[in-house]
């Protein structure tokens, strides 16, 4: 039995195959699984996809399990919010918080809308400034002609004893990277 808040409405998500319950989400982003009514329904956590939630069910065809994922905020703007033009296919976040899927906080856009918004993320904001900062720092690369030559001779001695994951920890790469480097896949030009 769940809690309905005030002025909060439930609709059926309809599905591609007959499950053993059904399923539906309220104008304030919450998924419930019921048999008849929606008051004797359950509360549903759902999961997560890079932080926005999901509702995913599974179904058998030829003998394989194929899953299906539906986004919660798109069932509720499919749901609850009528889009104004047919260039409307995107929905977004207005305070780009990726999980508050409540009607107020969700709006159909068009492809340009979407970009523009995105743009002004902070977390794409802060995303760009910390790359900024990394490339500053790093001047673009990791790695540097004498920083390859000094990991090149570090390889070559017989009597290392470091292994190759601590080497590339010491020099901020990837053992793969050290690896290429080794076999003269990457920086093949510079010898020792």
């Amino acid at each position: 039995m769940i809690r309905l808040y005030g002025n909060e409405e439930f609709r059926e998500i309809e599905t591609d195959i007959v499950m053993k319950y059904r399923y539906a989400v309220s104008n304030r982003g919450r998924l419930i699984s019921f048999t008849n009514e929606f008051r004797d329904g359950n509360e549903l956590k759902g999961s997560l996809a890079d932080g926005y939630k999901i509702f995913r069910y599974g179904k058998t065809v030829n003998k394989k399990r194929v899953y299906k994922t539906l986004f919660i905020y798109k069932l509720v703007a499919e749901l609850f919010i009528p889009r104004t033009s047919e260039d409307q296919k995107h929905v977004i976040h207005l305070d780009y918080v990726r999980n508050n899927d409540t009607v107020q906080n969700l709006r159909w856009v068009t492809r340009e809308e979407m970009m523009a918004h995105h743009k002004k993320s902070p977390h794409v904001i802060e995303s760009k400034r910390k790359l900024v900062e990394h490339n500053i720092k790093a001047d673009g690369k990791k790695l540097t002609s004498t920083s390859v030559i000094r990991l090149k001779k570090m390889l070559n001695n017989p009597e290392r004893k470091t292994r190759i994951k601590m080497i590339a920890k010491q020099f901020g790469i990837s053992e793969m990277q050290v690896h290429r480097i080794k076999s003269g896949e990457n920086w093949g030009h510079i010898k020792v």
